[in-house]
């Protein structure tokens, strides 16, 4: 849910019903550069994952644990092989390894991966793409 498309949630529950849809949910946005605001914050609170503090800037709405279970888990394989975190790293800025190179035993054991893991262990907020995740957050608005 972004500020512009807001105005078509109730479009979007009378469609579902029309057609027969079940339960329809709405995720809030992880939305870049948030800080001082942004044109894609929604005005109804409860589509925002973010909230205005006392000094005016805004920041994530509930608490980001330093810890997150895809590290361990899952990660992510870019068309051209390369392997990164997650889905949260668009733009395979972490590269933990290169499938071309190396195999995918040798990268998630690698050094890279437990440095990768053990810096997220210290402290999120340390690594860009995992201070603005919603991993551990609640992101499912009621509808």
């Amino acid at each position: 849910m972004v500020k512009p498309n807001e105005h078509q949630i109730e479009d979007v529950k009378k469609l579902a019903k029309e057609i027969g849809v079940d339960d329809v949910r709405f995720k809030t946005a992880q939305i870049y550069d948030y800080e001082n605001g942004n044109f894609l914050m929604p005005s109804i609170d409860k589509y925002s994952r973010y909230k205005k503090n006392a000094e005016g800037k805004y920041e994530i709405k509930n608490a980001l644990d330093n810890q997150c279970w895809k590290l361990w888990h899952a990660c992510v394989i870019s068309w051209d092989g390369l392997v990164v975190p997650c889905c949260f790293d668009k733009d395979a800025d972490y590269r933990l390894g290169d499938l071309k190179k190396d195999s995918f035993k040798e990268i998630w054991h690698s050094e890279a991966y437990k440095s990768f893991r053990k810096k997220l262990l210290s402290g999120r907020k340390n690594i860009d793409i995992c201070a603005n995740c919603s991993e551990g957050t609640k992101v499912w608005s009621d509808s």
